[in-house]
């Protein structure tokens, strides 16, 4: 794999679709050289909370109730890759803490979706994490939902594709570079619109400018929770919440005013953690105009695109990866390639079906 006959293939943007897509495309026996203006660690994926969780983001984000299925087979593709990588999945589940209609209407969305949970009663809750607010006597669990540690894995994979012959650069190349290109070139560029003139899906994208807040000195949960408005997790040792979704915004400056209101509402579920304090870390990710990636061929001949992955880049890295790398190679992509086809905004291609 990766010697000196293999086919080459450049690979735009170091984040997890960059870096999974890489990955695939190496173990596929393509010699990747990978080139980024942002190093893996310092991306939106790098700033992400690294969730998997397919139940809850199938009830909780508008864009993808319709996904599920789709959702849980990328998720299942963690289960191979992270043992490749040698990292660890938290598989311990996810909670619901809130209002009791609050969960109450998650329950039944859940399981209409043919979901399993569980109630969690309040001794069980104070387990998770100290603090939370005493009204709450309930809370629902789901095992559906996983998560990955962000830096651990975007370094494993980097290291991975090197060891497979592959190249990290830092850097830029134009439009021009990139369509002199004698080999494919595969677009994992975010929301960044700066290579539409190779690629006119990027175009499609909008960015959505997201918040988290990162704390060392309050313990963190047990498992993921998730309140009305916000979650919580631990990360890199510490305590980290989040996260703000503000559409059409492309900045990296950190938002106070957005900032009060996740806190306003990580308030509501622990009353006791401290307003100040908190390190803000801020990513851009972009979103496709039915919230699902763009994972497949461009219009262009030769490009190819891992893009758009809303609010799930971390959940759909691999099945992505998957889809790309059968598009380069020529192979049959499965069952969701034409689910995430690029060309399905094509005008008179009407509504894409599962």
């Amino acid at each position: 794999m990766g010697g000196s006959g293999a086919a080459s293939v450049i690979v735009v943007g170091a984040g997890v679709f960059g870096l999974a897509t890489g990955l695939a495309l190496a173990e596929a026996g393509l010699k990747v050289r990978m080139v980024a203006e942002t190093v893996p660690g310092r991306t939106a994926s790098g700033v992400a909370a690294g969730m998997l969780a397919p139940a809850f983001e199938s009830v909780l984000d508008p864009p993808t109730p319709q996904s599920l299925d789709l959702l849980r087979a990328s998720r299942d593709l963690w289960l191979g890759l992270a043992g490749r990588l040698g990292v660890a999945l938290d598989r311990s589940g996810a909670a619901a803490v809130g209002p009791d209609a609050w969960v109450q209407d998650l329950q039944a969305q859940l399981e209409a979706l043919g979901l399993e949970v569980r109630d969690a009663g309040r001794a069980e809750m104070q387990t998770w994490t100290p603090g939370l607010a005493p009204q709450f006597g309930r809370a629902l669990v789901t095992l559906e939902d996983w998560r990955i540690e962000p830096q651990d894995a975007l370094a494993a994979m980097a290291a991975r594709l090197r060891e497979l012959g592959g190249t990290v650069e830092a850097g830029a190349l134009s439009d021009r570079d990139l369509a002199d290109s004698p080999g494919p070139v595969v677009l994992a560029t975010g929301a960044d619109q700066r290579l539409s003139a190779l690629a006119p899906e990027l175009a499609l994208l909008s960015p959505i400018k997201g918040q988290i807040l990162w704390r060392a000195d309050r313990a963190p949960p047990s498992r993921v929770i998730r309140t009305p408005g916000a979650y919580l997790l631990g990360s890199g040792g510490g305590l980290l919440a989040g996260a703000t979704m503000e559409a059409g915004r492309a900045d990296l400056a950190a938002d106070l005013q957005a900032q009060a209101s996740l806190r306003g509402a990580l308030a509501g579920v622990i009353p006791l953690l401290p307003p100040e304090g908190w390190e803000t870390r801020v990513g851009v990710r972009a979103a496709s105009p039915d919230g699902l990636p763009l994972a497949g061929a461009s219009v262009r001949p030769g490009v190819f695109l891992a893009v758009g992955a809303r609010r799930n880049g971390w959940l759909l890295a691999p099945l992505v990866a998957e889809i790309v790398t059968a598009a380069v190679t020529g192979e049959d992509g499965g069952r969701w390639a034409r689910r995430l086809d690029p060309s399905r905004f094509a005008p008179g291609t009407g509504e894409v079906q599962a």
